[in-house]
């Protein structure tokens, strides 16, 4: 288990589909965009961290309340990223990105 403050609201939370990146979380935080935070890593293989989460990456183009979030299943991209989409509400805007 582990706390942080994402601000602005957490809507949608997606832990990442690889083992290998278990430590991050996608999060649709509403009224203060879309982040990756990564916890601390485990030490028994359980979810509870240890350390500061951190966030990672930040997205905030969109104009609206940030509502939806995923990572792609699909394999990591050429630069060891995942696609991730994400969607915010008012705007109708969907958008794609790497982290």
């Amino acid at each position: 288990m582990a706390q942080t403050n994402v601000g602005g609201g957490a809507w949608r939370v997606k832990w990442h589909p690889d083992e290998t990146r278990k430590e991050d979380l996608l999060v649709a935080c509403m009224h203060d965009g879309f982040k990756v935070v990564r916890f601390g890593p485990t030490t028994d293989g359980s979810r509870v961290f240890s350390g500061e989460p951190e966030v990672v990456k930040r997205r905030d183009d969109h104009e609206s309340m940030a509502y939806g979030a995923d990572w792609s299943h699909a394999p990591p991209l050429a630069s060891g990223e995942t696609l991730i989409g994400g969607c915010s509400f008012y705007d109708h805007k969907m958008s794609l990105w790497s982290a």
